[in-house]
């Protein structure tokens, strides 16, 4: 489809080239031709959303006011007053180069224009960019440069970059309780997220009671982060009795930071869409009443909540995505400061270079996690891995168990008896036999039961 594009591309602009003669003054297509004249640098044309954008000197934005209709109005109207001028006898002829339908022919036209013309790939295409209202960052050197059109930037940030930031990083060591490692490790969290790169496919989970910081942290942040930020339902990560709508993906295109707070008691993480997130790949979803699309996610996701939820089902993708930012210090009541998000304010541009830092950071050492933030990541893993904490408690598993292992039907009616004992979810006996092969146990026939088994895998109290 692409090449298709192309050739076509190149047909017209060799036809453009075999043009000798002008249209006729005074001409729809001739005042098309002046409006693409004097727009073409600040507006253009995506077929496909239907919509124009309109340069706002720092980024594109949807024209939500008909801005290029009321071009097409100035230059209808500018031609009728020169035509009215040139032959003052000819009065209709100028009413009808003024008229409603002049000027919708010439946008109309406009609108198959080169010049106008883009595609919903061109946009924000360059995920090593940041844009601010100061200029846009070079994510690869830290380095900003002066705004440019042809960027095709529809997001921009709050605040450009800054000095110092000393209240945030006072703030930091507060809640941190003086980690420098985590605190490092959280300013590279936050630099991967200002770029549109997901290659560490992670989810962030940051974990702890409340009053300890962690939504002045993330609020903060977000802010900064402006159009590049969105919030999301935590239940659009959580499992449910109900589907959720893809709506909710689709808000999400183009996001480079996606929050979502406040998980609840008793919440499971939807493992699969997890996943699907967080893995680099396309995925679907649709906006309200309109077609599906595919798009590949660009968005650092991390989530919030005083309650851990549960996984079902411990895998290595799982654990290769999983990062708990342990939250462990409760500020006291006496020490809250109801007013240091105002302050912090005050330091927005010093916090945005001090992200950008960890951008460059991470580019250097990637996260590299702290040690509590690994302990923690693992201790978290290790509760929720029901299927391991079975095969410790219930299974012997080595190579000297080779030539006596429990049949697979038995090992799943002791593992459903567990489960029920221990308020666990068992699943289904397919199920059961692909975890097992997940943690890379083969599954053979006995060669004297031809009963179905997994090599080095045996109950404890089946009989020698």
């Amino acid at each position: 489809m692409s090449d298709l594009h192309d050739d076509l591309e190149q047909a017209l602009e060799q036809a453009a080239g075999l043009e000798a003669d002008l249209p006729p003054a005074f001409s729809e297509e001739a005042l098309a031709r002046q409006y693409t004249a004097e727009f073409a640098d600040s507006q253009k044309w995506v077929e496909v959303w239907g919509a124009w954008m309109i340069w706002t000197g720092t980024h594109w934005a949807r024209d939500t006011t008909r801005l290029a209709e009321n071009g097409a109005r100035l230059i209808a109207t500018r031609a009728a007053g020169e035509f009215q001028n040139q032959d003052p006898r000819a009065l209709n002829t100028a009413r009808r180069i003024a008229s409603a339908k002049t000027v919708q022919a010439i946008e109309r036209l406009a609108k198959s224009s080169r010049e106008f013309a883009s595609r919903p790939e061109d946009w924000d295409a360059d995920l090593w960019v940041f844009n601010t209202p100061a200029g846009t960052i070079d994510l690869r050197t830290g380095d900003m440069r002066p705004h440019a059109p042809g960027d095709l930037l529809t997001k921009v940030a709050a605040v450009g970059l800054g000095g110092a930031a000393p209240r945030w990083l006072a703030f930091l060591s507060e809640i941190f309780d003086g980690d420098q490692e985590t605190i490092d490790y959280v300013q590279r969290i936050f630099g991967y997220a200002l770029s549109g790169s997901c290659e560490e496919h992670a989810l962030f989970f940051c974990y702890g009671t409340g009053g300890n910081g962690k939504g002045v942290l993330l609020n903060t942040v977000q802010k900064i982060f402006a159009s590049y930020s969105a919030t999301a339902a935590v239940e659009t990560f959580t499992s449910g009795r109900y589907e959720r709508h893809p709506t909710e993906l689709a808000m999400l295109k183009g996001c480079r930071l996606v929050i979502s707070q406040e998980t609840e008691e008793g919440q499971r993480w939807a493992e699969a869409r997890i996943k699907a997130v967080t893995g680099g790949d396309e995925i679907t979803a649709r906006f309200m009443r309109q077609d599906f699309f595919q798009f590949t996610p660009q968005f650092t996701l991390v989530i919030a909540g005083n309650h851990k939820p549960a996984l079902r089902n411990i895998d290595e993708a799982i654990r290769r995505r999983m990062n708990l930012i342990p939250f462990n210090k409760t500020i006291p009541a006496h020490r809250r400061d109801p007013t240091l998000p105002y302050l912090l304010k005050e330091e927005w541009p010093g916090i945005l270079s001090w992200m950008v830092t960890g951008c460059l950071d991470w580019q250097r050492k990637g996260l590299t996690p702290s040690r509590n933030a690994r302990s923690a990541t693992a201790e978290y893993l290790d509760e929720e891995d029901a299927l391991g904490r079975y095969l410790l408690e219930r299974c012997e598993t080595s190579k000297l168990v080779e030539d006596r292992p429990t049949p697979t039907q038995t090992l799943f009616e002791d593992w459903k008896d567990w489960c029920e004992a221990a308020g666990e979810y068992a699943g289904s006996l397919k199920r059961f036999s692909q975890r097992l092969v997940e943690r890379g146990f083969e599954k053979r026939l006995h060669p004297v039961s031809r009963q179905s088994c997994f090599s080095g895998l045996r109950l404890r109290d089946t009989p020698r």
